[in-house]
């Protein structure tokens, strides 16, 4: 949980760090001074939230993927007589299927 936040503080402190220097340009907090500083906020909220997006859907992918390995296997073990039908039956719930 503390790697967590001190992720997040490191994050906040580049943004910030980032707008603060990019704001300077062509003249100040002018005409487009600011609007560079605040492009450059929403470039880096979209390009994180679809990495985000990314990454939750492969997570996801490979979770339900795991999921049909683990009862391939079970299926398999139950088939050749290894273990019980009690034993699959509780081994069943136990993966969630």
């Amino acid at each position: 949980m503390e790697e967590n936040k001190t992720i997040w503080i490191w994050a906040f402190a580049v943004v910030a760090l980032l707008l603060l220097f990019s704001s300077f340009g062509m003249g100040g907090f002018g005409m487009m001074g600011f609007g560079i500083g605040f492009g450059l906020l929403l470039m880096l909220l979209f390009l994180g939230a679809i990495i985000w997006i990314i990454v939750t859907l492969i997570n996801t992918n490979q979770s339900n993927q795991n999921k049909l390995n683990s009862l391939t296997i079970l299926k398999r073990r139950y088939a050749s007589g290894e273990i019980t039908k009690k034993q699959y039956e509780d081994m069943k719930k136990e993966i969630g299927a």
